[in-house]
Formats: structure tokens, sequence, C-alpha cells
């Protein structure tokens, strides 16, 4: 027997990487955000679009007028925009919003994680679920109507490649605006009534103030109308009258940038303890 004082030790325990820390959290966020909603907006994305993809080729390829631009026919009206800024709100809501109403973010920041990893994770996942609406209804479209014989390989993989450029360019803009309304408050319905509510409501502004002023550049401020110009241009097809392809794809793509790395600087105000 012994009076010395016990000794406790710990074995040294091996830290994860850095790639592994990003993966982590992306898992973990792809799951969260698979609720219902964005299930749904998914779901609707596909049927919707798909279907009237197929449709347009088949009515094309009977009347001998199939062509690339018969292809654009999800970019024709501003459905296709509109079911992926629902995917965007219940996708990108709560993106970091719950986490700051939790203080579960202090928790992230306080590990051996960089800023730029921890957003960074969280715009893959959201950008997934968007790219996901994006670019796979017209796509699993593109692929059922090439196998079926409808649409010759030539014009289904200049399709796809259009898809999936304007699939990528509005994944951008919308993770963009959704981690920066999320970053803004701790209370995820806030965040997902300002996405929902911030876009429509420049889509529906920008053509009355346009329609009454008649200035050029207010349809620029309707993200709606800059998406819609981009895929009407990507397939040849009569662009909006009121905006120009390239200058809409540049728009997007510096606001979704602009809109990243304001969510970045929001989060960089959290105030943590260091381990």
């Amino acid at each position: 027997m012994t009076i010395s004082a016990p000794r406790y030790g710990s074995t040294s325990s091996e830290r994860l990487g850095r790639t592994r820390r990003v993966l982590a959290i992306v898992r973990r966020e792809l799951r969260r955000r698979a609720g219902w909603g964005t299930v749904a907006a998914v779901v609707l994305a596909f049927v919707s679009v798909a279907a009237v993809v197929i449709v347009d080729a088949e009515f094309a390829s009977l009347t001998g007028t199939l062509r690339l631009t018969t292809l654009e026919a999800p970019f024709e009206s501003p459905i296709w925009p509109l079911l992926l800024l629902l995917v965007a709100t219940s996708a990108g809501a709560g993106a970091l919003a719950e986490d700051t109403g939790n203080r579960s973010i202090v928790l992230y920041l306080s590990r051996p994680i960089h800023l730029i990893d921890y957003v960074g994770a969280k715009a893959i996942a959201c950008g997934t679920w968007i790219l996901i609406a994006a670019a796979g209804p017209p796509l699993t479209a593109v692929l059922i109507l090439t196998l079926l014989g409808v649409v010759p390989t030539s014009i289904a993989v200049s399709a796809a490649l259009g898809y999936l450029a304007v699939g990528l360019l509005a994944t951008i803009f919308l993770t963009g605006v959704a981690l920066s309304l999320s970053s803004l408050t701790s209370r995820p319905l806030y965040a997902g009534v300002g996405i929902f509510g911030v876009v429509l409501s420049l889509f529906i502004g920008a053509a009355a103030v346009a329609a009454i002023t008649g200035n050029l550049y207010v349809p620029y401020a309707s993200p709606v109308t800059l998406l819609r110009s981009v895929g009407l241009g990507v397939f040849g097809g009569p662009s909006t009258p009121e905006t120009d392809p390239a200058t809409s794809a540049a728009v997007l793509a510096i606001a979704g940038a602009v809109l990243g790395a304001f969510a970045a600087w929001r989060a960089s105000r959290v105030e943590v303890v260091s381990e």
C-alpha cells in the first residue's frame, strides 16, 4: 500500500487532417439539410424540369425541328430559378444560423480548424443541394433522351455542358445569398424568409422599376432575370431583351463571391477561446 498520489495519464490522440475535418463537416451538414422541405423541393425540380425538357424534345423530334435551342426549355420561364430558390432557402437557411443560435459555432472555431474551412464546408454542403436541383433534372432528361435515341449525341453533349455551366453559376450565387443571410441571424426561420423574400422582391421590384423608369441597368438587380438570361444565352436562344448573358454571368459570379466573403467575415466576428 502506498500513500503516494495517483498518477493519471492519457494517451496522445491523433488529430484528423485538414481535409478530413472539412469532409466531416460537409457530411454532417448534408445529413442535417436533408429535411422534408429540401427533398420535396428537389423532387419537384426533377419532376417539373425534366418533364418539360423531355416533352419539348419529343415534340421537336416528331416535327423535325430538334435543335440545341430546343433544350433551353427550363430557362424560358422563371419557374426553374424559383424552384432553385426554394432549395436554397430550405438547405441554406440554417447553415450558419443554427450554429449561431445553439453556439456550436464556438466549438467549431475553437478547435484546430480554419475559419475558411468551416465556411467552405458549409458552402459545399449547401451548394451540393442547389447543384443537384439546378443541373440534375435537365441532365437526367438529356440522358434519357439520348438513350432513347431522340437527341443526337453531339447535341446531348453540348446541352449537358450548358446545363452544368448554368447550374454551377446558379449554385455560386444562391449559395452566397443563403450563407450571407444565414450569417445575419440565429433564427433559421428568419434567414429562410430573408433568402426567399429578398430574391423574390428583387425580381418583382426590378421589373416594376424598369417598366416605370425605362432604365436599362435596373433589370441587372434581378437574380431571376439574370439566371434566365444566362441560360438562354448559353443555348443560343433569344436572350432576354433586358440583360446581356455575358454581363449577367459576371454579375452573378461576382455577387456570389462577395456574399460568400461577407458570410465568412460575419463568422470571423464570433468570439471564441482557442484550445
